[in-house]
C-alpha cells in the first residue's frame, strides 16, 4: 500500500509530464486497438460457424490447369445419368448446395425491393449456422413455400411489424416468412437478404452455384483431396476434378474464381500494411512514453539514490516503477477506449474500418497491453538507472556527456517513423490521383445507366413475357433516339464489367499457336459510339464470326510483327474461325493496378430481349433534364424503383479501397505527428528548464532572443536531419516493394520526402518556439536566483 501511495505522489508531483505521457500513449493505444480489431475481424472472417475448421467449399479444377479453378457445385447440373456426387463419401459428414442470385426483385405489400437471394436446402442452416432469431432451425426451408429473411431486410420490408407469417412475392410464388436470421458472430464473406428453398430455383448456366461440405471430426483434408482426385477419370470428358478448399481461407483467396459478386473479397495487402502501421504507431507511443519517463527519472535520480542508500532493495524500486507505469498505462488505456467509442462514427462511415469482434477479444487485448507495456517501460527505466553509481546521482554528475542520450535516440526514432508514415500517406494520395486521372481509353462523362427491365431468377419465360420485354426495349430506344437530350443509347454492360462474368472468358489462339484466355463479348454497334472507342479497320464486323481485337489482344496474337487475321475458338465447331476485321484502342477493363485483359468484340445488334441496363450518352449540359426524362419513361415501362448511376461514378467506386487507404494512412500519420509533438514538447520543456541559468548568463553577456533560439533549436533539427537521412531510403524501398505488383504506378517523387520533412520540421518549430521564447524572455536575475 505504501508503494502505491508513493507511486501516486510521484505522478501528481510531475503531473504535467504525466499528463503529456498519458495523452500520447492514449492516442497510440487507440490507433493500435482500432487497427488490431479490424485486422482480427478480417483474419477471422467466416469463423462464426461452429466447426468452421471442418467446413470446405468444392472447387472444380480444369485439365492441365488451362483455366483458373472455380468454386463450383458438385450437384448433377448437367443432368447426367448414373451421376454420383463426389461428396458422398464416408469422410464427409454432410453437405449442401446453394445458388446465389443478386439484385432480385421481391415484392411485399405491392412494393418491390431489390434483394440478394440464396436458394438453399434445409441442411444449409445446419452446416452454416447463421444465428436464427426466430423460427425452428430444424424445420426452416423444408417446405418450398417458406422463406427466411435477415433481420435488417425484414425491417426494410415490414418496418416494426412481426415478419413471421407475412407473405412475400418471389417470381410469382407467394412465400411465407418462417424465420429471421441475425448478425453472425464474426464477419461473413457470404452476404444475403433472403433465403428460399432450392426447389424453387436452380440456375443455368450454373454460375453462382456452390457446394459446402462438413467433414467428419479429425478427417485429414489432404487425404480427402487425394481420394477425390483418384475418383476423377481424366479420359472421361464428362467427368470433373473436384477438390475441397477451407471456408476459413475463402475471404482472402484471389486465384480461385468465385462467381459473380457472391462472396466478399478480402485484401491481404491492406491487412499487412495496416498491421505494419499499427506496429509503427505502437512503437511511436512506446518511444514517446519511455523518453518522457527518462526525463522524469533524471529529475528523480536523487530520490532513488537516497532510497538505495537507506537500504531499498532493487526489487522494491522496480515494483514502484512498475506501479507508476501501470497507473499511467491504465489511465491511457481508459482514455484510448473513450477515444475509440467517441470516434466510432468516423471509423465506420469515413474510414470504413468496421470490426466484428467479441467482448472477449476487447478484454484480452486490454489486459495484454495493461500488463505488457508497464513491464517493458519499467524494466527499461530500472536497468538504465540501476547501472549508475549512487554517488554520481547524489552529486548530480552526468557521466554520459559526449554520449548520445537515450531520450534523444528515442526522439530520433519517433521522427523517423513519423516521416515514413507521412511519406507513405502522401504517396497513396498521389497513386490514387494518378489512377483516377489516367484515361481509361473510352468516354466516361455523362453516360447514365438505368434498370428498366431487371433480370429475374426465372429459368424460362413465356412467349407473352418475351414479347412484352422486346416491345418495351424497342420503345425505350426509339424514345431516346427521338430526344435531343441524348446522343446515343443501347442496352449492355460497361467495359469495366466485362471480366466479372466468367462465361465471357474463353480460350482462343492463332492457328497452330498456343491457347490464350481472352474476354469474348458481343456488343451493340452503338456501344462503340456510346463509349467513343476508336477502331482501325475498313468496316465494322457484320457476320457472327467477324471480330475486333483490343490493343492487348492485338499484341498477344501478333507474331514477328504480323497482325493476326484469323483466330481459332476452342468452343467453336472444328474448321470455323474468328476473322479479325479490325482493332480498337486499349480501353481499360480492370483496375489500373492490374494488367489489362485481352478483349475480342463481336459487333451485331443484341436481341431486343435484353436484361442488361440501358446505357445512354447525355448531350452536354442536359444532365438533370435527362434524369427527369428517364424517370418519366421508367414510370411508363420500367419495373421496380427508378435507380440510375453514372459511368464516371462507377469507375470511381472501383478505386474506393485505394481512396480509403489514402485517407486511413493520412489520419494515422497526423496522429503520429501529434504523438511525436507531445513527446517533443515534454523533452524540450525539460531541456529548457535545465538550461534557464545558462540562458540567463548568455543574456547578461549580450545574447539576443534570436541567438538563444538558434542555439536551442540546433539540437532538435540535427536529430530531425539524422532521422530524415535514415528514413528516406527505408521508406523508398518499402514503397518500391509495395508497387512491384502494380501494372500502372506513380513515380516516387522527391517532393514527397521534402513535404514530409517540411511538415515535421514546421510542427516541431511551432512546438519548440513557445517554450524557448518564454525562457529567453525570463529576467536573468530571477533565473539565476531560482537556480
Amino acid at each position: 500500500m505504501k508503494i502505491i501511495l508513493l507511486a501516486l505522489r510521484s505522478l501528481t508531483r510531475f503531473r504535467l509530464y504525466s499528463a503529456i505521457n498519458i495523452m500520447g500513449l492514449a492516442l497510440s493505444l487507440a490507433c493500435v486497438i482500432i487497427i488490431s480489431r479490424y485486422v482480427y475481424s478480417e483474419l477471422t472472417t467466416d469463423h462464426f460457424a461452429s466447426n468452421h475448421e471442418r467446413l470446405y467449399l468444392s472447387v472444380r479444377h480444369w485439365n492441365n490447369n488451362e483455366k483458373a479453378p472455380l468454386f463450383f457445385t458438385t450437384q448433377n447440373v448437367m443432368m447426367r445419368k448414373d451421376y454420383k456426387n463426389p461428396l458422398d463419401i464416408p469422410e464427409i459428414e454432410k453437405h449442401t448446395s446453394f445458388v446465389s442470385l443478386k439484385n432480385v426483385t421481391v415484392e411485399a405489400g405491392n412494393k418491390g425491393f431489390s434483394a440478394d437471394v440464396l436458394a438453399v436446402d434445409s441442411v444449409f442452416l445446419q452446416i452454416l449456422n447463421f444465428p436464427v432469431l426466430k423460427g425452428d432451425v430444424a424445420k426452416l426451408l423444408k417446405e418450398p413455400k417458406g422463406a427466411v429473411l435477415t433481420d435488417s431486410f425484414a425491417k426494410k420490408l415490414f418496418k416494426d411489424q412481426d415478419p413471421i407469417g407475412k407473405i412475400i412475392n418471389y417470381n410469382g410464388q407467394l412465400l411465407t416468412v418462417q424465420g429471421i436470421t441475425g448478425k453472425a458472430g464474426t464477419k461473413s464473406s457470404l452476404s444475403f437478404d433472403l433465403m428460399i428453398s432450392r426447389e424453387l430455383q436452380w440456375r443455368w448456366p450454373p454460375v453462382n452455384y456452390y457446394s459446402i461440405a462438413l467433414t467428419v471430426p479429425h478427417a485429414d483434408i489432404d487425404d480427402i483431396n487425394k481420394k477425390l482426385k483418384s475418383m476423377y477419370d481424366p479420359q472421361n470428358t464428362r467427368s470433373f476434378l473436384f477438390q475441397l478448399f477451407p471456408l476459413d481461407k475463402l475471404y482472402m483467396e484471389t486465384y480461385i474464381q468465385k462467381g459473380e459478386k457472391t462472396f466478399l473479397q478480402g485484401n491481404a495487402s491492406s491487412v499487412h500494411i495496416l498491421s505494419v502501421t499499427a506496429l509503427l504507431l505502437l512503437l511511436i507511443g512506446v518511444f514517446n512514453f519511455v523518453h518522457l519517463n527518462s526525463v522524469v527519472i533524471l529529475k528523480r535520480r536523487k530520490e532513488f539514490s537516497m532510497k538505495k542508500v537507506f537500504g531499498a532493495r532493487p526489487f522494491q524500486l522496480f515494483i514502484q516503477l512498475f506501479i507508476e507505469n501501470l497507473f499511467m498505462t491504465a489511465l491511457a488505456l481508459f482514455l484510448a477506449w473513450v477515444i475509440i467509442e467517441m470516434t466510432y462514427g468516423i471509423q465506420s462511415h469515413i474510414l470504413e474500418i468496421k470490426a466484428i469482434v467479441s467482448e472477449r477479444y476487447n478484454i484480452g487485448i486490454s489486459i495484454l497491453l495493461l500488463l505488457f507495456l508497464p513491464v517493458i517501460t519499467a524494466l527499461h527505466t530500472f536497468v538504465r538507472f540501476s547501472r549508475k553509481p549512487v554517488t554520481s546521482s547524489l552529486q548530480n554528475i552526468d557521466r554520459s556527456k559526449g554520449k548520445p542520450e537515450i531520450k534523444t535516440i528515442f526522439l530520433t526514432l519517433q521522427y523517423g517513423l513519423t516521416l515514413s508514415l507521412i511519406v507513405c500517406s502522401l504517396f497513396f494520395i498521389k497513386q490514387l490521383n494518378y489512377m483516377l486521372d489516367t484515361d481509361p481509353g473510352y468516354r466516361t462523362k455523362d453516360i447514365i445507366k438505368v434498370w428498366f427491365q431487371r433480370p429475374t431468377s426465372s429459368m424460362s419465360y413465356t412467349v407473352e413475357e418475351i414479347k412484352h420485354q422486346e416491345d418495351a426495349n424497342k420503345y425505350i430506344l426509339e424514345t431516346l433516339q427521338s430526344s435531343p437530350v441524348f446522343e446515343t443509347s443501347c442496352f449492355g454492360i460497361s467495359p469495366y464489367e466485362f471480366p466479372l462474368n466468367p462465361i465471357n472468358k474463353k480460350k482462343v489462339r492463332i492457328p497452330g499457336g498456343q491457347w490464350e484466355e481472352v474476354i469474348h463479348i458481343t456488343v451493340s454497334p452503338d456501344f462503340l459510339k456510346l463509349y467513343d472507342i476508336p477502331i482501325s479497320g475498313k468496316d465494322l464486323p457484320v457476320a457472327e464470326n467477324e471480330v475486333l481485337l483490343n490493343e492487348t489482344a492485338k499484341r498477344l496474337f501478333s507474331k514477328n510483327g504480323k497482325l493476326p487475321e484469323e483466330l481459332e475458338d476452342e468452343r467453336s465447331a472444328k474448321g470455323t474461325s474468328l476473322l479479325v476485321k479490325g482493332f480498337t484502342g486499349d480501353f481499360q477493363t480492370v483496375h489500373l493496378s492490374q494488367n489489362n485483359e485481352p478483349v475480342i468484340l463481336s459487333i451485331h445488334n443484341e436481341s431486343p430481349f435484353s436484361q442488361n441496363k440501358l446505357m445512354a450518352a447525355i448531350s452536354p449540359g442536359h444532365r438533370q433534364e435527362a434524369i427527369r426524362f428517364l424517370k418519366k419513361l421508367h414510370g411508363e415501362v420500367g419495373q421496380g424503383d427508378f435507380e440510375y448511376t453514372f459511368v464516371a461514378d462507377e469507375i470511381e467506386e472501383l478505386y474506393n479501397k485505394d481512396k480509403l487507404a489514402a485517407i486511413i494512412y493520412t489520419v494515422f500519420a497526423l496522429i503520429a505527428i501529434l504523438i511525436s509533438s507531445l513527446g517533443l514538447f515534454g523533452l524540450s520543456l525539460f531541456d529548457v528548464q535545465q538550461r534557464y541559468r545558462e540562458i540567463a548568463i548568455r543574456k547578461v553577456n549580450g545574447a539576443t532572443t534570436s541567438i538563444i533560439m538558434q542555439m536551442l533549436l540546433r539540437k532538435y533539427y540535427k536529430l530531425l536531419a539524422i532521422a530524415f537521412i535514415v528514413a528516406t531510403p527505408v521508406t523508398w524501398l518499402a514503397i518500391h516493394k509495395y508497387l512491384e505488383s502494380f501494372a500502372h504506378k506513380a513515380s516516387i517523387s522527391w517532393w514527397l520526402f521534402a513535404a514530409a520533412l517540411l511538415l515535421t520540421g514546421t510542427i516541431s518549430l511551432l512546438t519548440l518556439v513557445w517554450q524557448i521564447r518564454k525562457a529567453a524572455r525570463t529576467n536573468p536575475a530571477e533565473a539565476i536566483k531560482s537556480e
